[in-house]
This record gives structure tokens, C-alpha cells and sequence, in this order.
């Protein structure tokens, strides 16, 4: 095949612009540049791609067949220059993003949407890791950025800048005990009522009672299967306010109302933070996600 892509934009001009003449105008060409360009594409390819018999040149069927994927490889061909381009001026090819479970990801799913509008060939890959585990990848140079809860003090090799600010809720479904109170539930009433308790995998076969209050207590190693469970009535427990919110306004758990959790009277807030190495060598794509994500809404 000795196609070219000049003949394919040609062929897509001619047909888009209703004839030769209008497409020479449209490209800056003669209009017997414009012929020639059709007849050589007609000539590689063995078939009449325009009927020339009428007023105005029309497309034969082979021609109608031909349009869309002579579209396709000029958009293809236009997309590899990009990348290219890109790629010439220090564009990533991927980029690896860790997340903790409590972090919102519909902000994050706002930011990435930005990332691929500008940097369409740039891969993403997210992956759900705890704290720690985060914080060693980030070390190692596999991922480029983190959003974590924040927790004890970084080391000196990375930075960080906070990112988002939340309120765990006491939930359960409709049909619980608990759903029933009309007033503040004391301490001692949401003891005998088994509790949901998410906790990480690492400390899963430990003892782990950080925000723990019922006698009887089940561990769940994913918030997002603490909120199912929470949700089929599997007992009562907390949830991020990000995650618990589309469940109270469909009516799939309810709020509780307790006298205090740990001392306070008021449910625990806690922060998410943005974390790199600052040995992390950033180019484009990674510019544009962190400063989307500083700024999303």
C-alpha cells in the first residue's frame, strides 16, 4: 500500500466540502492538485471513490464504505504526532497514583477527568494501599503521588499539602435497633449492639479498638464492604462523610445520634493530605494533576 495521509485528508476534505473545487479552497490548493490527490488514492486502492458524472461529485458506495476509517487513521496519525510531541518535551508516559481507603474518590475522579482531557495518552493506574505500604512506593519511585489520611509525621524525603477535610458519621440501616431513637443514644445503649469496625489488613488479626464501643465487634478490612454490610443491617458503625452521604439521602442508612464517641461530643474529623517524594523529577501530566487536584471542588 503507498497510501499517504495527504491523500486520506484530500479524500476526507473533498467529501466533507461537497466537491474538488470547495476543497482546493478549503486546503490553499489548485484544484488539479486536489484531482490528482484523488485519482492517486484511487489508483493505490483499485476502486472509484467519487462519481464525477453529476454537477457535483459524489461518493460511490466503496467511497461512503472508506470515509469513516479514513477518518480513523487521520485521527490516529494526529494523536501519534501529539504523543510525540508530547513525549519530546518530557510528557509521562503513566502515571501511578496510590489512595487510602477514606479518601474521596469522586475528587480525585474530577481531577484525572481534567488530566486525560490535556493528556489523553497518558496512562493512570490507582491503586488502593494503606498507609504505610503508600509511603514505600512513594520512596521507591513506583508512585509519583498519594492522597493519605493523615497520621503520624512524614519522613524528611517526602512533602506533603493537605487536601480535604472530613467528618466520620454513625450509621445504620432503617430496620436496626438503633435507628429507632428519638434522642441522643447513650454510651451504654449502643454497647450491646454489634458494631462494624473497619481496620487495616495489616492489623486485621490484631486488636484493634481505635473508635470501638460494642461489647461485640466485627472487623472489616474494606470500607466499601463495612458500608454494604452497614447498609444489609449487619449491625451499626461509622462511615466518611463522603461515603455515608448518598446512602442517608436514599434512605439506605439512617444517622445516629450519639451522647459521645471516644470523650467528645462531637464524631471525629479527620484530614487527607497529598503526599510526593521530593526527589520526584515532575513533568507535565504530573504538574497538571497535582495543581487539579490542590484546586478541585
Amino acid at each position: 500500500m503507498a497510501y499517504t495521509l495527504d491523500q486520506l485528508q484530500v479524500f476526507v476534505t473533498v467529501a466533507d466540502s461537497g466537491g474538488f473545487s470547495a476543497a482546493a479552497r478549503q486546503l490553499g490548493r489548485a484544484q488539479s492538485a486536489v484531482t490528482y490527490a484523488i485519482r492517486a488514492l484511487e489508483e493505490e486502492s483499485g476502486l472509484l471513490l467519487f462519481d464525477r458524472t453529476g454537477y457535483r461529485a459524489a461518493l460511490t458506495d466503496a467511497g461512503r464504505a472508506l470515509l469513516p476509517r479514513a477518518r480513523r487513521l487521520i485521527e490516529d496519525a494526529e494523536d501519534f504526532q501529539r504523543q510525540a510531541q508530547g513525549f519530546a518535551k518530557g510528557l509521562e508516559a503513566g502515571l501511578t497514583i496510590a489512595v487510602e481507603q477514606f479518601v474521596p474518590l469522586s475528587l480525585l475522579g474530577r481531577a484525572l477527568t481534567r488530566l486525560h482531557t490535556t493528556h489523553s495518552s497518558v496512562r493512570v493506574r490507582v491503586i488502593i494501599e494503606d498507609r504505610a505500604r503508600a509511603l514505600e512506593l512513594i520512596d521507591s519511585g513506583v508512585v509519583q503521588l498519594a492522597i493519605l489520611a493523615q497520621g503520624a509525621a512524614l519522613g524528611t524525603q517526602f512533602e506533603s499539602v493537605t487536601w480535604s477535610t472530613h467528618e466520620l458519621t454513625a450509621v445504620a440501616a432503617p430496620t436496626h435497633p438503633l435507628a429507632a431513637a428519638d434522642s441522643p443514644i447513650a454510651a451504654q445503649d449502643v454497647r450491646s449492639h454489634l458494631q462494624l469496625v473497619w481496620t487495616p489488613l495489616a492489623a486485621a488479626l490484631d486488636s484493634h479498638d481505635a473508635g470501638v464501643h460494642a461489647t461485640d465487634r466485627w472487623y472489616v478490612t474494606d470500607i466499601q464492604a463495612k458500608r454494604e454490610l452497614l447498609c444489609a443491617g449487619v449491625g451499626w458503625g461509622s462511615l466518611p462523610d463522603h461515603l455515608a452521604a448518598p446512602e442517608l439521602q436514599s434512605g439506605r442508612l439512617v444517622p445516629l445520634k450519639l451522647e459521645s464517641w471516644e470523650g467528645s461530643d462531637r464524631m471525629p474529623r479527620y484530614t487527607t493530605v497529598l503526599v510526593r517524594a521530593k526527589s520526584t523529577i515532575v513533568g507535565p501530566a504530573g504538574r497538571l494533576l497535582y495543581e487539579a487536584l490542590r484546586n478541585v471542588q
